[in-house]
């Protein structure tokens, strides 16, 4: 499974004989599948000079920009961190679509779940002290229930790898050499 997922990453589908369809990295597809078997949407194509200064200058411009989002997760499914920012999108929807009464406590349990919980698929890094305070709130849930791990792991994010992205990869595009 991995080696397809790899030499999908580099462009190739099929038989080994077989050349890339697209030269780039991510290849001409408009999804890639990620090791952990689901599929993520391809950046669609190679970011302007332009906008890869914009993402150099915060997170937050990255975040703001759905082609720097898909680009930033490739790099934290490359990371094995993408669950981070699963977890903050999914904190954030959480917050937008404004739910209540049972429709919240179900959207706040698969959240916890599948986030949270010990033996949740996608486990994010927290501490204990967050893990419990989420896990009191939850039979009485509230939209800001995770705002603290949220900012944790928003923190993880732009102290490493959003770090990391600007210096291996941004810079690339900046420059065309890549």
């Amino acid at each position: 499974m991995f080696w397809l997922w790899f030499r999908s990453l580099l462009g190739f589908h099929g038989t080994s004989e077989e050349e890339p369809r697209n030269p780039g990295i991510y290849g001409a597809d408009s999804i890639y599948s990620h090791p952990d078997g689901r599929s993520r949407p391809r950046p669609g194509g190679r970011p302007t000079p332009q906008q890869a200064k914009k993402w150099q200058e915060s997170i937050e411009n990255v975040l703001n920009d759905p082609k720097g989002t898909a680009f930033f997760s490739q790099h934290l499914a490359g990371e094995y961190a993408l669950e981070n920012l699963e977890f903050w999108n999914a904190v954030k929807k959480l917050k937008q679509e404004n739910y209540s009464g049972e429709r919240l406590k179900k959207e706040a349990k698969e959240i916890f779940d599948l986030f949270i919980d010990d033996d949740a698929d996608k486990l994010i890094n927290v501490n204990g002290r967050l893990k419990l305070s989420i896990r009191e709130a939850i039979d009485d849930p509230s939209p800001d229930m995770f705002d603290d791990a949220q900012k944790h792991v928003y923190g993880l994010m732009k102290e490493g790898a959003y770090q990391r992205f600007i210096t291996d990869k941004i810079q690339i595009y900046i420059t065309g050499n890549g």
